[in-house]
């Protein structure tokens, strides 16, 4: 159950960063919701990191603060690379934390790198939430500090570090792991907005789950390290979600649950055993892909299961037009 929950957290991270960004560019306050004081919130602010003897910067940058969690993005537009930091509340507030805080509150928090070329992440885990003799050299470096979340100019300061692992054939059954070391990681004045509630007027999503109509209040796209990723959420955390390759090209094209270019998934909570993460086979058909203008249109649908509970949801009639 461990291991299959690491290998679909980075869906997980994906769409989180769906959440704070409308595009691979800066947001445009307009389009996402109210920022405390836009009129100040000018500076795109600095994210970087080391790893791999070189400082990783970011060219975007973004942060969302609402009642159940900080999230905190830094992009790297030219490679596609993506750092992402996950703080759930009730650490969603100026203060230092490990794994060790965030679990014993039953809490899971994101520390991850996204490689360009579609690669699998590296993610951070509690030592003690994974086994297997291939995490016996695995040591938890992860650390958080919110140094400052300035409401009045909209500002957000900090810094991190963390190990990340992948597996190197989550989908083969491989039992080796690749680690990387990420220190000196900073954000440094990034813009953030209290909550996203508004959704471009030229993106639609729709679906029905179970048979009733799932209405999203915030719909996105967004097109990175080779994949495009196209989010439905109602309220802050649920959402249905499709990722596939941003070369796509119409037509019809059938998923199964570990399906490492085509994915359907449906986050039902932030539960810290998974048991809110959903996916399976599945189906999505692209009407029209405009890659001048990135917009693509399309259908889909999908059998949503969990590894863990016994839980099935069906998501049917899902239809998009969604600029990325």
């Amino acid at each position: 159950m461990r291991r299959f929950r690491i290998f679909i957290l980075p869906l997980v991270i994906i769409a989180t960063f769906c959440l704070n960004s409308c595009e691979i560019e800066p947001l445009d306050p307009a389009l996402i919701g109210t920022n405390p004081n836009p009129g100040t919130n000018t500076s795109a602010g600095v994210f970087k990191v080391d790893f791999d003897g070189k400082t990783f910067v970011a060219t975007t940058v973004q942060a969302l603060v609402n009642n159940d969690y900080i999230s905190i993005s830094g992009l790297k537009t030219s490679t596609g690379e993506l750092v992402q930091i996950t703080l759930p509340a009730p650490f969603n507030e100026v203060g230092t934390y490990t794994w060790k805080e965030v679990s014993a509150a039953a809490g899971v928090m994101a520390l991850a790198y996204n490689p360009p070329a579609g690669a699998m992440a590296f993610i951070s885990a509690d030592k003690n939430s994974v086994s297997g003799p291939e995490f016996a050299g695995y040591t938890d470096t992860a650390k958080i500090t919110i140094s400052k979340i300035d409401v009045v100019n909209g500002k957000m300061s900090g810094t991190f570090e963390f190990t990340g692992f992948r597996y190197k054939d989550p989908v083969g059954g491989s039992t080796s792991i690749e680690t990387k070391k990420f220190t000196r990681g900073s954000f440094t004045d990034i813009p953030f907005t209290k909550d996203v509630v508004v959704t471009p007027n030229n993106n639609s999503f729709s679906a029905k789950m179970d048979g009733v109509a799932f209405t999203p209040t915030y719909i996105n796209g967004l097109s990175s390290s080779g994949f495009i990723t196209i989010v439905g959420r109602r309220g802050t955390i649920e959402n249905i979600g499709l990722v596939f390759p941003n070369t796509i090209a119409p037509g019809t094209y059938n998923y199964s649950w570990l399906d490492t270019d085509f994915r359907g998934q449906y986050i039902k909570n932030n539960n810290a055993d998974g048991s809110g993460i959903f996916g399976g086979d599945g189906s999505v058909t692209i009407t029209s892909h405009d890659k001048v203008n990135k917009k693509i249109v399309g259908t889909f649908k999908f059998t949503a299961n969990s590894f863990i509970v016994s839980e099935t949801h069906n998501i049917t009639d899902g239809t998009f037009s969604v600029s990325y």
